[in-house]
């Protein structure tokens, strides 16, 4: 899995929720965070690709970046990336190795461990500013430690409820946990409970979708095109995006608004971005004829987002799914039911997969037709094929296509 990892394997560390550990590390090695601006990026659904374009804007407009990634998708390295590219596997293992005795000292979990690579990195690497995404929530995040000056939350539904609560309401407030006075907070989304519990919480510097700035878009097979956006500080018309899928135009558009906050932007360079901004396994094409598509959607509401999307372009698309014990997968398959009568199983090679076995008598019970494969007879297919779930299953479809050209549709 990786250098980071195999030093927390089996090993038992503090998961109680709080920042005084992650702060604590940070100030015992001269809190480098505070030596360049970030920008935090939450939300349910949509934060990584938000996060993509983000980085992009601001690279393509000259400014040296730091971007922390989670999780990876096929290689631990792909979570700190400067201007785009991932650690280089020495350099990472130095630092895993040179703060070691941090991590024990303060009983950092794996995450906050990460965290605190990245914060140390940015700095060596002298960057203009840094793209962080939040791991899960908002309050207690190790992210938070960055003290960003702009601050976004994508948009709000039901996932990691063991920690975040059990409603949308309660998952609402654990993520405006990011606001902090006197910084803008950027919301992907007006919709209820997102932008109503901001207000009963009395949160200013507000920016919001469909409020503050507007904008519309559409997809047309393979392209998706960001037709118009409007704010009090940019407007931008078509402009091309390399990322499928109607919810794309909402994280762009986050991202352009984001990014308008941190600097002036230029159209030219924002629709360059746009168009080159690359995130492995969301909505990715990795074959055009006949389509091969994966998506790392593994919420019940936005696999089914995806899945209604793509057959309404793809009509005779076949869907491939498999999950992680503990990811409301009943009622993923519940919600799927409604879109599709065939549905194709896949055995995830890691420990925290749900039995293939258990996910096929579900999908019975509930009147699919099923049929299991391995990865590599699935690819083997002649059929158009989108394959959903966990961001296991999609490194692991990765790893097994990369003989498969890869055609990104911009």
């Amino acid at each position: 899995m990786g250098i980071l990892w195999e030093l927390y394997k089996e090993k038992d560390f503090d998961v109680k929720p709080t920042l005084e550990r992650i702060k604590k590390a940070c100030e015992y090695i001269g809190n480098p965070q505070k030596n360049y601006p970030s920008i935090l990026v939450g939300g349910t659904n949509g934060k990584g690709s938000t996060c993509a374009f983000t980085e992009r804007i601001l690279r393509e407009h000259g400014f040296k970046t730091g971007w922390f990634v989670s999780p990876h998708l096929i290689s631990e390295n792909e979570r700190w990336r400067i201007n785009g590219k991932p650690i280089q596997e020495e350099v990472l293992k130095d630092y895993v190795k040179d703060l070691k005795k941090v991590f024990e000292k303060f009983s950092l979990t794996y995450f906050e461990a990460a965290t605190l690579i990245a914060v140390k990195y940015f700095e060596d690497q002298g960057i203009n500013v840094a793209v962080f995404e939040v791991g899960m929530g908002g309050r207690w995040d190790a992210t938070k430690v960055s003290e960003a000056g702009v601050r976004g939350i994508t948009n709000v539904e039901r996932d990691h409820t063991r920690w975040l609560g059990d409603t949308v309401e309660k998952i609402a407030e654990e993520k405006l946990g990011l606001y902090e006075e006197g910084k803008p907070l950027i919301l992907g989304s007006a919709r209820y409970p997102l932008y109503t519990r901001a207000l009963e919480l009395g949160l200013k510097n507000l920016k919001v979708a469909g409020i503050d700035y507007e904008y519309w878009g559409k997809v047309e097979r393979e392209r998706t095109v960001l037709e118009k956006y409007e704010s009090e500080n940019f407007s931008l018309e078509g402009a091309q995006l390399s990322l499928w899928g109607k919810w794309q135009i909402d994280n762009a558009s986050l991202a352009i608004t984001l990014s308008s906050e941190f600097t002036k932007l230029s159209p030219e360079k924002v629709n360059q971005a746009l168009k080159n901004t690359v995130w492995e396994g969301r909505m990715e094409v990795l074959r055009e004829k006949p389509l091969l598509m994966v998506d790392a959607s593994h919420n019940p509401y936005s696999v089914v987002k995806v899945v209604k999307t793509v057959k309404k372009h793809f009509p005779e698309v076949k869907v491939a799914y498999s999950s992680l014990k503990g990811k409301e997968w009943e009622l993923t398959l519940t919600l799927l039911r409604n879109l599709t009568e065939e549905i194709y199983l896949l055995p995830i090679d890691y420990y925290r997969a749900e039995d293939v076995k258990n996910l096929e008598k579900f999908a019975k019970e509930m009147g699919f037709k099923t049929k299991v494969f391995t990865i590599e007879e699935l690819l083997n297919l002649e059929e158009d094929m989108l394959i959903i779930g966990s961001i296991y299953l999609i490194g692991e479809v990765k790893k097994y296509s990369q003989k498969i050209k890869q055609e990104f549709i911009f």
